[in-house]
């Protein structure tokens, strides 16, 4: 059974207020809420049938939604028709059960990892038609396997631009640190307790929003504020602006990363940070959307270099802290966001070439922001070393090491 179900009135709730929908979809969220409290209860007393029947009348509801309704609502019929594929396949109705199935990819389920071992479907696990969907699934969105697909980097030594970080003598950090006591924030203790205060407040400061537009300024102070004014979130790109200008007000290197998946229609992408450590010599993962960083069984601190190694070699020594969560509601696991979630979105990596503050702020006269995008094998984007595209120009990598390079240059 799909667990994302029993959460989807959540969900739901904060797409609503933010589209600010009609009574339409406040009433059908309202039926959404008890529909699902009822297939909850269903499925703990392995009422199945009692499943079928409430899955099945929210599908009547959704289909006599207006059109504008049926669009906010519709990545959740996937999970609808999964859920019927799973109370079917434990009453023995193998047929319908297996139309359920397919009909849920159709409808844009990609969870393979759950689909793979999900007991609910052990009656049609053997099913020739069962296979062959479950198979497509694979192909497409088993993406620990299409990640170890990828290839090794070519190491090329083409020229590109050079990696540059902003002083924390800049006279907006400088403001920045004072108006939130930063130094009070980051703490007396060493170097990697100061870098994870400051990931946790940032975390706690603002709230992640997914589906938030972005703010016309996109700097820390600025972006505190309109969520302070609003009372609204941001996307986890501005909450890694956000982290990337707070550690550098304290004198941390630090960029913006944008982690990318293979499939170029999957607009579902994910950004976090890096933060250079002194002590260690290297980058770490930081993510404060989730509050998330990682490190091996024995307690060092990884960087997405050697995640996304780990990765590729289906190594399980990556540990993800205790206390990374989603807003502080939902606690976040390894299985989920380093076995599915970043396995999609490491397949390549974007980072801008310099990090300073405003970078993605546009103005009248500004210079075109330069990225640099680190790519495996024979993997591209661009189709050539270099692409101009409006305000924007990105260089093809493929050299990790020159990518992940320690910073040299301060603006």
């Amino acid at each position: 059974m799909r667990k994302l179900l029993l959460i989807c009135c959540i969900c739901l709730s904060c797409l609503f207020a933010n589209a600010q929908l009609n009574k339409e979809l406040t009433d059908f969220q309202t039926y959404s809420r008890e529909m699902s409290q009822k297939v909850s209860e269903a499925s703990k007393t392995k009422n199945n049938e009692a499943g079928i029947a409430e899955t099945n009348e929210w599908l009547d509801h959704y289909n006599n939604l207006s059109p504008e309704a049926k669009k906010s609502m519709m990545d959740f019929t996937q999970n609808m028709y999964y859920n019927l594929a799973c109370f079917s396949s434990l009453e023995g109705k193998k047929a319908v059960a297996i139309i359920y199935f397919k009909r849920s990819i159709a409808e844009g389920f990609s969870d393979y990892k759950h689909a793979s071992v999900d007991s609910d479907l052990d009656n049609i696990r053997n099913e020739s038609k069962f296979k062959d969907a479950l198979q497509q699934l694979h192909d497409k969105f088993d993406y620990g396997y299409i990640l170890k697909q990828a290839g090794p980097y070519t190491n090329s030594t083409a020229a590109l631009p050079a990696f540059t970080y902003q002083s924390s003598s800049a006279p907006e950090l400088v403001e920045l640190k004072t108006k939130f006591n930063l130094d009070s924030v980051s703490g007396n203790g060493d170097e990697i307790s100061r870098m994870k205060n400051l990931l946790h407040w940032v975390h706690n400061e603002i709230r992640h929003d997914g589906n938030s537009g972005n703010p016309k300024s996109k700097n820390a102070a600025d972006l505190i504020a309109v969520c302070k004014k609003e009372n609204r979130g941001v996307n986890c790109r501005m909450m890694a602006t956000t982290l990337r200008d707070v550690y550098q007000a304290e004198g941390f290197q630090a960029r913006i990363v944008t982690c990318m998946p293979k499939d170029t229609n999957d607009f579902d992408c994910h950004v976090i940070n890096v933060v250079w450590s002194k002590t260690l010599n290297k980058w770490l993962w930081m993510d404060p959307t989730f509050n998330a960083y990682v490190s091996d069984s024995k307690g060092n601190l990884l960087n997405i270099e050697e995640v996304r190694e780990r990765l590729v070699k289906g190594s399980d020594d990556l540990v993800l802290n205790d206390d990374a969560n989603w807003n502080n509601k939902e606690k976040e696991t390894k299985d989920y966001y380093l076995g599915y979630y970043m396995s999609k979105n490491l397949y390549w990596i974007k980072c801008s070439a310099k990090s300073e503050w405003d970078l993605e702020t546009r103005k009248p006269g500004m210079a075109s922001i330069e990225y640099i995008n680190l790519y495996p094998g024979n993997y591209t984007t661009i189709f050539q070393p270099k692409k101009a595209n409006g305000d924007m120009v990105e260089y093809a990598a493929n050299n990790p090491v020159y990518f992940w390079q320690k910073p040299q240059i301060i603006n």
